[in-house]
């Protein structure tokens, strides 16, 4: 009985001070909002998060027409592994929170990239699938991604294109084309900072 009559006493002192019920919620205008809840404007990007003390492995994606690292659980087994873990991440791309976030991936959903070999620190990448009809801007930072990310493992320092064994030309961060190997260097101004 109590209780009943707390409650009908703290309804009655709501609508006796005037605050409105509404049934549909309504939007609140961004200037009046209080300065100290309002965000920076820029949403932050969540980091995957490793299990401590586990290794990560950094994957480059795009945002903004700049490339930046997010890190990746890495296997604790071979090189090797950890080389197809990185190529792995690169054709799963951004995972949803990071799409939601405005986190995209260059390469093409059509390609598919496969270790051909590795020579000493050079990895060699077999590229299948149709990468035709995509501007020189994006060509750039889909190649950029992928050297960016496979050279951040320790165990690489360069990486060389191939299509049906064949050598295949790349753009550089500064449109040039070539077919010798590229490494971090290479791509570095396309960095966010």
């Amino acid at each position: 009985m109590r209780k009943t009559v707390c409650v009908i006493s703290f309804l009655m002192l709501l609508v006796g001070c005037g605050v409105p019920v509404q049934q549909e919620p309504a939007p609140i205008q961004p200037e009046a909002i209080p300065s100290h809840l309002r965000g920076t404007g820029a949403p932050t990007i969540p980091q995957p998060t490793a299990t401590p003390g586990s290794p990560t492995l950094q994957v480059h994606f795009v945002r903004n027409d700049r490339l930046f690292a997010l890190a990746r659980e890495a296997p604790t087994t071979t090189p090797a592994d950890r080389l197809a873990a990185v190529i792995q991440a690169l054709m799963t791309g951004p995972n949803d929170t990071e799409q939601s976030d405005g986190i995209t991936s260059a390469l093409p959903p059509e390609l598919t990239l496969t270790v051909a070999d590795v020579q000493g620190k050079r990895v060699v990448l077999e590229l299948s699938g149709e990468t035709e009809g995509r501007s020189a801007a994006e060509n750039v930072l889909a190649v950029g991604q992928i050297v960016l990310s496979v050279t951040a493992l320790p165990t690489v320092d360069e990486v060389t294109f191939q299509r049906h064994g064949v050598a295949v030309e790349a753009l550089l961060a500064d449109g040039a084309l070539t077919t010798e190997p590229l490494t971090a260097a290479d791509y570095a101004a396309l960095r966010s900072s």
